[in-house]
């Protein structure tokens, strides 16, 4: 259920500033984050796990604390999100993807972890 609720905060907040910035109907603005939500909070965050586990976790130099290794899977996460959705839009004919991608996932991630903060949603 926690992802329902982080779903529907992320689609209120992003597909206001598709549709505005880049002029897309609700149902484009909505495939975006569609498309990348379940893959940031479903199969990013254990692949990372995986690959930091694997790769950076033997070596005694590379080991992060859990603070810093949450916040390096989530600017991955966001990276791949910003990536993704602006090829997803140019991909229905819009210019200027990747500022708007930008804009709309800096929005959720960043309004999203201020209600974490204060209410504990999403």
């Amino acid at each position: 259920m926690p992802w329902l609720w982080a779903f529907l905060f992320t689609q209120a907040v992003e597909m206001p500033i598709y549709m505005l910035g880049l002029r897309v109907r609700p149902i484009e603005a909505f495939g975006a984050s569609a498309l990348t939500h379940p893959i940031v909070w479903f199969v990013i965050p254990p692949l990372f796990e995986r690959i930091y586990l694997a790769l950076l976790a033997p070596h005694p130099s590379l080991r992060l604390a859990q603070g810093p290794r949450y916040w390096t899977m989530v600017v991955i996460a966001e990276a791949f999100a910003i990536g993704a959705e602006a090829l997803y839009m140019r991909a229905i004919g819009r210019e200027k993807t990747l500022r708007w991608s930008f804009a709309a996932n800096l929005a959720s991630v960043t309004l999203g972890l201020i209600c974490r903060s204060l209410f504990g949603y999403p």
